[in-house]
């Protein structure tokens, strides 16, 4: 696995399938999927706490939601628990959700420009690592639209005009 530092994923349940075109090479679709999850960016916003303890969450707690909240003109949208998700969804789901941004449904900061362009291997790398982990219950806020009030902690995220 390049770039190391991840710990080994739990399962190995297959190796690579050959992709056409860049993919991330790995012993097991679950390895790649945990190097994808650290160096795509997705424990920033599903994590709790990964930013604060500079990437230090133990895998037993990560992707499981964060309940800080990332505000703009679109409302205020908060990391989901992904791995809940991936334990009521299928792998094709999966892949169909992160290439057509949520169907057009989905709400930023996520980048899906980025997912949209990452091979399909890649992509269900990341689904059997994070279902590897199995489900961790943790109640995230539900979004809210434009103009509603979070309770909780967020993020302001939209351009600000120069002082």
């Amino acid at each position: 696995m390049a770039g190391g530092g991840a710990a080994p994923a739990t399962s190995t349940s297959e190796a690579m399938p050959p992709v056409n075109g860049p993919a991330i090479a790995a012993t097991s679709m679950e390895q790649a999927g945990e190097y994808l999850t650290i160096v795509g960016g997705c424990n920033d916003c599903h994590t709790q706490g990964w930013s604060e303890s500079d990437g230090k969450v133990a895998p037993a707690d990560r992707l499981a939601g964060m309940n800080v909240g990332f505000r703009g003109p679109w409302g205020t949208s908060y990391g989901k628990n992904l791995r809940t998700i991936v334990q009521r969804q299928t792998e094709d789901r999966w892949v169909q959700v992160l290439t057509t941004a949520d169907g057009g449904d989905g709400k930023p900061p996520m980048p899906w420009w980025n997912t949209r362009q990452m091979s399909d291997r890649d992509l269900r790398a990341m689904y059997r690592y994070i279902k590897s982990l199995g489900p961790k219950l943790n109640g995230v806020p539900r979004s809210l639209p434009p103009g509603k009030e979070p309770s909780g902690p967020y993020i302001w995220v939209a351009p600000q005009p120069p002082k």
